[in-house]
């Protein structure tokens, strides 16, 4: 399995092998934006499928926090208070 880097540019994204610098030169020369992520896989396509999955991964992560103990841990005691209003 190869090791692969990712460029970006507007919406397109290419994947190069870690190895593939010439490659990588002529991106940065086009224009694009070399990534953070580097991926493991069998070939680029999969690699741009993993790639989006991060990106994904990226977009929702920022929201988590209502479906798990953070969420619990705020709602549990507003609704203590709320229903203490009400028994009064």
């Amino acid at each position: 399995m190869a090791e692969f880097i990712f460029f970006q540019k507007g919406k397109q994204i290419a994947a190069l092998d870690k190895s593939d610098l010439q490659g990588a030169k002529m991106l940065v020369e086009q224009g694009h934006k070399k990534q953070f992520e580097e991926v493991t896989a069998p070939d680029g396509q999969q690699a741009l499928a993993r790639f989006a999955d991060i990106k994904k991964e990226e977009e929702v992560a920022p929201f988590a926090w209502a479906t798990g103990a953070l969420f619990f841990g705020l709602i549990v005691p507003v609704l203590g208070f709320i229903s203490w209003l009400f028994m009064r």
